[in-house]
């Protein structure tokens, strides 16, 4: 009877586990349909050269989609190292990482630590809230699973590298360079780009412009030690680069040429709607001579 007993509380357990399960995954989105997304994306105005930005529109996400190919190889290995480093090895989820955050957070009594991939970083940014609790876990957990029967590691990596958060409303790497460096991400140097993949982590607390910066670069030479660790880069390089001297963009908002700006504005949003302009990621060429100008 003891035994039949027990059986039966079994079964009732894995019924009602199955039905939780069942309801929190029923009503997901279909990552199918995530190339399908109307991705928000920054409208920039530039000279008559197409070459000198003159002012950004973004609304709530500053973003810049770009190819995979224009993502600098040390870029992505940086990313790796930081966030996922057995991503091409693994399925959609890590067990070993799972394990490591599950006994922390055990001991801790509460989520302190995710032990996420970058397939479920992607699940979250894209279609979770950010809240820490263990059902949105589990939601997390199957749309990483979809999103990589749909789609190879590099396409799921390049959807990553263009949606996750870097701080500042900037989301994207191309928007991040942009932000922190004035520059494309294309054009990053080695010192930069270990120093952009250590932000998503927590963008706030690691801000290049905020209190922790000395963090934030321990954590950038932690990247570079990694990196050389798995032969990605040379001793000299990693050295260099930890030297190299990071010349961070002003936290200021950029406009040059303000009342012209003001003027294209205005009849951008007259002309489209101010929140089309916002999010639509137009590429504005003007008239105007930047050199000239001067």
């Amino acid at each position: 009877k003891i035994i039949l007993t027990l059986v039966g509380i079994l079964l009732l357990i894995g019924i009602a586990g199955g039905f939780y399960l069942l309801s929190l995954v029923r009503r997901l989105p279909d990552p199918a349909l995530f190339d399908q997304r109307q991705v928000a994306q920054s409208t920039k105005i530039y000279d008559h050269t197409g070459e000198v930005l003159l002012y950004e529109l973004y609304g709530e996400q500053k973003r810049t989609v770009i190819a995979f190919e224009e993502i600098p190889k040390f870029l992505k290995q940086a990313t790796l190292i930081i966030e996922d480093d057995g991503f091409y090895y693994h399925p959609a989820f890590d067990w070993r990482s799972i394990v490591r955050a599950l006994i922390k957070n055990l001991t801790q009594r509460r989520i302190v630590q995710g032990g996420s991939t970058i397939s479920q970083q992607l699940a979250k940014n894209a279609f979770l809230s950010p809240e820490r609790t263990f059902s949105r876990k589990i939601r997390e957990l199957f749309l990483a699973f979809q999103l990589e029967k749909r789609y190879t590691k590099d396409e799921v990596f390049n959807l990553y590298l263009n949606q996750i958060p870097y701080g500042s409303n900037a989301y994207g790497i191309e928007a991040a360079a942009q932000t922190f460096f004035q520059k494309n991400a294309k054009n990053l140097n080695l010192a930069e780009a270990a120093l952009l993949a250590s932000l998503p982590k927590a963008p706030t607390y690691y801000s290049p412009w905020g209190a922790h910066k000395d963090e934030l670069l321990e954590r950038k030479n932690y990247i570079l030690d990694k990196m050389f660790k798995e032969r990605y880069i040379t001793k000299k390089q990693m050295e260099e680069s930890k030297k190299t001297d990071l010349q961070l963009a002003p936290q200021a908002v950029s406009i040059k040429a303000p009342h012209f700006v003001i003027t294209i504005q205005d009849y951008l949003n007259n002309r489209y709607g101010e929140n089309f302009v916002r999010n639509a990621g137009l590429r504005v060429i003007t008239t105007l001579d930047w050199d000239l100008q001067q």
